[in-house]
């Protein structure tokens, strides 16, 4: 399901270290835990962490430009 592709898509991000579910039925919580038998390929990792990137935009990305980088660094 929707929910199990998710879940097992943070479970093998290491930059989350606790994913939390929400379930509020059993049913709920056996559907959540099937997260734990689906391994996603690499090219599905690459397809979910591009579908759900944000752009940050203004300030961020003018902040994190190299101008700006070198300017407040003493570089």
């Amino acid at each position: 399901t929707s929910a199990q592709a998710g879940l097992a898509w943070m479970l093998q991000n290491p930059d989350i270290t606790a994913p939390v579910i929400g379930a509020r039925t059993p049913a709920q919580l056996e559907e959540n835990l099937g997260a734990l038998d689906i391994d996603l390929a690499e090219d599905h990792l690459a397809r979910l962490d591009e579908a759900s990137a944000i752009d940050l935009g203004y300030p961020h990305q003018m902040l994190a430009s190299d101008h700006i980088r070198n300017v407040t660094g003493g570089s």
